[in-house]
């Protein structure tokens, strides 16, 4: 018996619908887990003869299972923190108006300067057709700052308090990489785009800890899991959200299996700044086990189309002088590839418009110059209109893509109206990837 055990499953699903997704998309009635991997699948009465005394049997009776989902693109404390705050997307806000009702419900509860957050909102679905504005937010909120992020968390609306906080006015300079929106007279509507403007205003918002990281992370984990997503990448952390993932996993309560990626730019620093980081920075990718493991850098240096910060070859609709934003200078980039690189960690860099890729596969041809990057799974990031000779840059350095599909669900509209409809069929073209190997 003895010799048996060590086969024995720790955990054994039977009488269910096993859904395996081999190659042939097989069905079968039972499976074993051992030492938390797959150990076998068969028949219920074929499992049954790897359970033993100690073995956690779970009658499915009829039920279904399926591999878990792996998302390759999430921010986990960020999703986690949107869960906690006001709920902007469409529906429930149908219109600005009740964006509107919503933060003055917050407000009518919240101490005086407290900070009033929101997330989700996205001006292709509002009936309104348009960006909310700090006017719009002031009627409500005059005395309370309030901070309400787009959809794709690359746009803020600010009132007039948070503007004020933010030192944000008529004589505020354009940083690089953000933009400060103002209108016809020169005042600001709320309206920052990207890190270096956005900032300007979300630094001041009072800092938050490991211990709210743990939370947020617990509750995105909660909401991952009853969807079905077991493993994520966490693209962009600080050293806080690591801490926080390690306490969480030390406690048994990570419950989702983690790629973290460093954030390579933090709060708008001086990218001397971000060097040392890296170059200090005590993981290598790869370090870690199953359950929670370190990948490597994450870079962005442009935005979204549906924000229209993307950073595109043709400007965007109905705008001759609008090609998009990027946030970080060409030299920079290459500055951030390369300490990444050489201090042994693969480089996951955002680039949605078209001329950011190209920017990007730029960098990465010199830095393989230095060391070689083939075989290390560095990675482009949403990767929007890919031409022939990207194609080709990305097979000759192995360098994959992590692409978003959804993104054409959730923010198609969006994308219709600021690049066209021909502009549009090729944004994200799947099977054009995968042909092209």
């Amino acid at each position: 018996m003895s010799a048996l055990k060590p086969c024995m499953a720790d955990l054994a699903l039977i009488n269910g619908k096993i859904i395996t997704v081999d190659e042939k998309f097989s069905f079968a009635e039972a499976v074993s887990v051992k030492d938390g991997r797959i150990q076998a699948v068969g028949t219920t009465e074929e499992i049954k003869k790897l359970m033993g005394p100690e073995t956690k049997i779970v009658n499915l009776d009829g039920k279904t299972v399926m591999p878990g989902l792996y998302d390759s693109h999430l921010h986990v404390p960020g999703t986690g923190s949107a869960l906690q705050i006001i709920n902007c997307r469409t529906p429930p806000m149908m219109n600005i108006e009740d964006m509107k009702n919503a933060v003055a419900k917050k407000v009518k509860n919240a101490k005086p300067g407290e900070w009033i957050l929101g997330r989700g909102w996205d001006q292709a679905k509002l009936a309104d057709h348009r960006n909310p504005s700090r006017y719009d937010l002031d009627e409500v909120s005059p005395n309370n700052p309030v901070v309400l992020t787009r959809t794709c968390g690359h746009l803020i609306v600010a009132n007039s308090k948070a503007l004020e906080i933010g030192g944000i006015s008529k004589d505020t300079p354009q940083p690089f990489g953000g933009v400060i929106v103002k209108d016809e007279n020169g005042e600001p509507t709320g309206m920052l785009e990207e890190g270096p403007a956005m900032n300007l205003v979300r630094n001041q918002i009072p800092p938050e800890g490991v211990e709210d990281y743990m939370g947020q992370i617990k509750t995105a984990c909660e909401a991952f899991n009853a969807v079905g997503i077991t493993s994520v990448i966490d693209a962009g952390n600080t050293s806080d959200h690591m801490a926080a993932y390690q306490m969480l996993k030390e406690n048994g309560e990570l419950t989702v299996r983690t790629n973290m990626m460093l954030a390579a730019i933090q709060k708008s620093e001086p990218v001397e700044d971000s060097v040392k980081r890296i170059n200090e920075f005590p993981m290598l990718s790869g370090y870690g086990d199953d359950l929670l493991k370190f990948q490597g850098l994450k870079i962005l240096i442009d935005g979204g189309v549906g924000g229209r910060t993307a950073l595109l070859r043709e400007h965007y609709e109905d705008d001759p002088e609008d090609y998009g934003v990027l946030t970080v200078p060409v030299e920079n980039l290459q500055k951030l590839v390369d300490a990444g690189n050489m201090r042994g960690m693969l480089c996951g860099i955002h680039c949605a418009g078209g001329a950011a890729m190209d920017i990007v596969l730029e960098a990465f041809k010199k830095t393989n110059e230095l060391k070689p990057i083939k075989g290390r799974r560095f990675y482009l990031i949403h990767a929007y209109q890919p031409t022939a000779q990207n194609f080709k840059d990305c097979r000759d350095m192995g360098i994959m893509v992590a692409s978003q599909p959804s993104f054409l669900y959730y923010l198609g509209d969006s994308y219709y109206g600021n690049v066209g409809t021909e502009r549009s069929k090729w944004l994200k073209p799947h099977r054009a990837w995968l042909d092209e190997g």
